[in-house]
């Protein structure tokens, strides 16, 4: 059944825990939630099922670009990039995947856009760059 779960004995790219490319679901054996991390990725492999995958990857491609030439470095241009909002918002939730519309993500573009026009208030100094 898809997406296909492959295992890893380290962190993916040396840092994240979980990654959803096509039709493949990377999990560290690190992770401390694989529950949890497996939903967030499921969630991330429902947006690129309806975007056809690659303007999923175009559009996350953007809007984390975007993030960085306004200033802010990897974390923040990641966290707040609006596919890693629903992710993350609703990765608890054990009934999301079954009640998910479609195009989920597309209302997390406001809080995106809002965010990208305010100052750095509020965010801790190392994570700005």
């Amino acid at each position: 059944m898809l997406p296909v779960k492959i295992y890893t004995r380290k962190r993916i790219f040396n840092y994240y825990t979980g990654l959803s490319f096509f039709i493949f679901i990377w999990i560290s054996k690190l992770t401390k939630d694989e529950v949890q991390l497996v939903r967030h990725e499921k969630i991330h492999f429902l947006q690129q099922v309806e975007m056809l995958f690659i303007f999923h990857w175009i559009f996350y491609g953007l809007f984390y670009a975007i993030s960085r030439l306004k200033g802010h470095g990897h974390y923040v241009a990641y966290r707040y990039n609006p596919f890693e909002m629903e992710a993350y918002a609703n990765e608890h939730d054990e009934a999301y995947l079954k009640k998910r519309k479609i195009f989920a993500w597309a209302p997390y573009i406001l809080t995106y856009n809002k965010f990208l026009t305010e100052n750095f208030r509020g965010l801790d100094k190392e994570k700005r760059f």
